[in-house]
Order: C-alpha cells, then structure tokens, then sequence
C-alpha cells in the first residue's frame, strides 16, 4: 500500500483530497499469549500489514465512511443518530467502529473516511485494534485534539470492551501504538507499559512468517471469554490479585485440575517470554525457536485454545527446524514461525502439500522481512 494510492481512491470518492493520512499496523504476538488478562508479560511486534485511513471534515453532519476489506464496506449515517445506536451494545461490523469512535470521542462533526487494509481480518493479528485505532487517531487529529499515546491505547480498549463487548486486554492496542522497526514491545500488561526491546532477526538471515490457517476462529469469542473467567477463578483461590505473582508452588495448591493447567500455563508463559528477550539479545535463535515449540505446546495442552490443523502446522514446521506457536486468542486463526530466510519457498511448498493432503482450505503465508514502526500520521 501507498499513501498516493489511498490518497487518490479517496479524492475520487469524495472530489477533493483527505486532510489526514494515518497507518495503523496489525501486530503479531511472538510469545506471551493469554497472560495480560493476568497482568502478565507478552512480546508482540507490529508488522508491515496495515489498516489505512485517509479522513476529511464535512460541513455538515453527515458520516460517509467506505471500506475496502469489511463485509459492510460502506457506512452512511447522520450525526444525531450515533448516541442512540451506541446504546445498543454490544456492537459489531464496520457501522459498530464507527459509532463507537464518535460516541467516545463526542465529535460534534460529521466526516468523509476511506479505510484500505493489507491486513488479513480475523486471523490472530488484531485487525480490530488497529481499525480501532485508526479511527481514534484520524478523528483526533482532524479534531486538533490529538492523543498521546497512552490515551489512545485506554481509548482502543474502551471501544472493544465497552462497545463491541470483547473482553481484550491491553495488549494489541499497546503493541500497535508503541511498535519500533527491528524491535518487539516488552509488554507489562500490569503496568500497562511497554518497552522496545532488540529483535533484530534480519541481521541473523531469518524471516518471520505469519500462517494464516484459513479456519474460522469460531470459539474464539467464548473460549476467550471462558479463560479470563478461569484464570480469575484460579488467582481468587489463591488470594492474589492476578496470576502474574503466582509460582510453581502455587500450582500444587489448586485441586481442580483445569485451573492448575490454565494457571501452569500462565506461569510458563511469563517466565517463556523473558527467556526469548536474553535469547534473542544474544543472537540464540535455536533458543527461541525451542521457547516457541514450548509456548505452543502449553497453550495447547494445558490453555487448550489450539486445534488440529493448528498443532499439525507446528509440528511439520518444527520438523523442519522451524520455531512455531499458534498466536492470538487461538481456537483457529494464524501460527507465527521463525525460521532462515531462504525457508521461504520450501515452507510454503510443504503447507500446500499437507494442507492439499488433508483437503484443508489452503494457507495464507505472510513474510514480515522485519518488525514495523507503529500507529504514525503519514499525511
């Protein structure tokens, strides 16, 4: 995608250019799933796949938004209609985003919006937070009330949590905003902080790559929903605010062999994901490769938000010496692997043939070449 492609879709749809061109990056999460909704630890990267929007103020109070990847690609609404339809939570689809951003930010004008997306939807790398925070960041700027970026962070929550009625964590919005080029965000999701960290695989000759599986995350919603309710149940129990303080010893003292799993797995993952940061800040990319196969192993075993094609795509690519972990809320959706640039090829050739085997809706392979920059205003 280019900046002049969107800007001229744009001057065609409504007669003259936007004021405001901004790219919201997706984000993929290397390591540290299903943690920060227990204040734990994560380490996701923003990736070169973006939400782009390109905005105008109208002189009246007409919304015009058009889409080019959502199934309602078009929204046409009045202003005085966006406090009455946000009170029928949850929302959802493009008219749901759309809403919701007005009604949170209560802008007072109407708006011409042309979104274009690179960004696969749906498939674990958090389309929804970076349309969430493109809307934020457009109307904002076009508003001359820009928000720092820890705002728009707690804003991108507001509208997942408050109006589309998903219980996300802070993790994809904070990943999305804070992203830096050759670098992976050290989320504290206690803290609600995130700090860049060296992830510097392009210089070791390795490619990330991003599997789209093509299987609908159909639990995704519910089991997601299922985990925060049983990780809570398991920290209550053992009388702590969230599992990010618990230990190994605290495992023993859960009788209900579901919470020690779920609480197992957290406890792994906080410790994984420390131990991929000193890998990778020594050049050990066999060490992150073996942290990536224990990740999925644990979110599959003992979180239990992994699936057969899921677990059978880690497994032929571990065969190949391929770091690989199901990524996202799981019950479907995308696998992350690390592997040698000149993999590529042979990776693909081999998904197809399996995929092909099992008669399996064939893969999507994404290369991200390297870590992206974050949310940034463009024009």
């Amino acid at each position: 995608m280019r900046a002049e492609t969107l800007v001229n879709h744009f001057s065609q749809l409504f007669g003259e250019p936007p004021q405001s061109v901004w790219e919201s990056p997706g984000r993929v999460n290397l390591i540290g799933d299903h943690t920060d909704y227990q204040g734990g630890f994560a380490l996701p990267i923003a990736v070169p796949y973006s939400t782009w929007i390109a905005a105008q103020l109208r002189p009246d109070e007409e919304i015009h938004v058009y889409s080019d990847y959502l199934p309602d690609q078009r929204v046409d609404l009045p202003l005085e209609t966006v406090s009455r339809l946000a009170q029928k939570t949850p929302l959802s689809g493009l008219l749901g985003f759309v809403v919701a951003v007005w009604d949170l930010l209560g802008v007072t004008t109407g708006a011409n919006i042309l979104l274009m997306s690179t960004l696969p939807v749906a498939s674990g790398l958090s389309s929804s937070a970076s349309l969430s925070l493109a809307l934020l960041a457009a109307l904002s700027d076009l508003g001359q009330r820009p928000h720092d970026a820890k705002t728009l962070i707690h804003l991108a929550r507001q509208v997942e949590n408050v109006y589309l009625g998903v219980e996300s964590g802070i993790l994809d919005p904070l990943a999305i905003v804070c992203g830096q080029r050759d670098c992976a965000i050290r989320v504290d999701a206690l803290a609600e902080e995130g700090q860049p960290v060296s992830f510097n695989y392009a210089q070791a000759g390795k490619s990330l790559f991003i599997i789209d599986t093509r299987t609908p995350r159909t639990l995704a919603g519910s089991g997601y929903h299922e985990r925060v309710k049983e990780t809570k149940e398991a920290s209550d129990i053992l009388g702590i605010p969230c599992l990010r303080f618990a230990s190994d010893k605290n495992i023993d003292q859960l009788t209900d062999p579901v919470l020690k799993a779920r609480t197992r797995h957290v406890i792994g993952e906080n410790q994984r994901v420390q131990a991929t940061i000193e890998a990778a800040e020594r050049g050990d990319w066999s060490r992150v490769n073996q942290l990536l196969w224990d990740s999925h192993q644990s979110l599959s075993r003992d979180f239990m938000v992994s699936t057969p094609v899921l677990d059978e795509t880690v497994a032929w690519l571990q065969d190949m010496g391929v770091g690989a972990r199901v990524t996202g809320a799981g019950f479907g959706g995308s696998v992350v692997a690390l592997g040698d640039c000149e993999q590529q090829a042979d990776i693909e050739a081999l998904l197809i043939r399996r995929y092909q085997e099992n008669r399996w809706a064939l893969p999507r392979v994404l290369t991200v070449l390297r870590p992206a920059d974050g949310l940034h205003k463009v024009l």
